[in-house]
């Protein structure tokens, strides 16, 4: 059966549930995929080659700028509630 259909599947029997069921169910799946993950990391993820993230980063850095454009700077500040202390 490809993987498709049977998460297909999971998901059509999730939805039949009630509200709290379904999410007390996708509390158990989350749980049991976390245990998976930590039990087999996935083989995509090499700790070898997380070795030169810092030189990457470095690199990518200096060419961009860590501020706000001026315009979404604005757009947020107008988009903020302006509470009294």
């Amino acid at each position: 059966m490809p993987k498709t259909i049977a998460i297909d599947q999971i998901e059509q029997q999730i939805e039949s549930l009630p509200p709290v069921e379904q999410i007390m169910m996708l509390e158990r799946i989350v749980r049991h995929l976390k245990k998976l993950l930590v039990a087999h990391p996935s083989p995509l993820v090499s700790r070898t080659k997380g070795n030169n993230i810092t030189e990457k980063l470095n690199h990518v850095y200096p060419a961009e700028t860590s501020c706000v454009e001026p315009q979404l700077f604005n757009a947020q500040l107008v988009s903020i509630c302006q509470d009294k202390w």
